[in-house]
């Protein structure tokens, strides 16, 4: 968070009257036991339990910040219905093309992202990332979502 706070004090220090809204990510799964990615159940807990403990981060340092005008909106709430897995997915799974702009490719320095076994077929930054659906749904969040005053998720103590 200590990038994320350089940067927010840089913006207010450039715009001191500006306020400043922080979104991160949702929980990038719902909670659909049948759910077909190549991701496990076990390793979707625990994604979406990083998103967690992110999006409190986040809150955390906007509290933080409050004097700073920075607050928290939370997208979480946009995309319920909407996560990987769920019915309508406004975050993409796994996303493989060949050649997109953005996307790894054979012959980048050091990628181990693409699959010999099938051409030319490199995994795409568009991968776990919203959508036309999911950026609908942040926009929607942002506009409609009052910012947030506390945590949002239980700390888990340290062991």
């Amino acid at each position: 968070m200590t990038k994320t706070r350089k940067l927010l004090d840089e913006i207010n220090t450039a715009a001191a009257d500006a306020k400043i809204t922080l979104m991160g990510y949702p929980q990038l799964f719902g909670n659909t036991e049948a759910c077909s990615t190549v991701v496990s159940a076990a390793q979707r807990a625990i994604l979406n339990d990083m998103a967690h403990y992110f999006e409190n981060e986040q809150i955390a340092l906007a509290l933080d910040m409050k004097a700073s005008n920075v607050e928290y909106r939370s997208p979480a709430t946009g995309f319920n219905g909407k996560r990987i897995c769920d019915a309508t997915e406004g975050i993409n799974g796994l996303v493989a093309g060949p050649n997109g702009d953005g996307d790894f490719h054979h012959d980048d320095d050091r990628t181990q992202l693409c699959w010999w076994f099938t051409g030319d077929t490199c995994l795409s930054r568009e991968s776990y990332h919203p959508n036309k659906l999911g950026t609908t749904a942040y926009a929607q969040a942002f506009m409609t979502t009052p910012p947030v005053q506390t945590l949002l998720f239980p700390r888990r103590e340290k062991q």
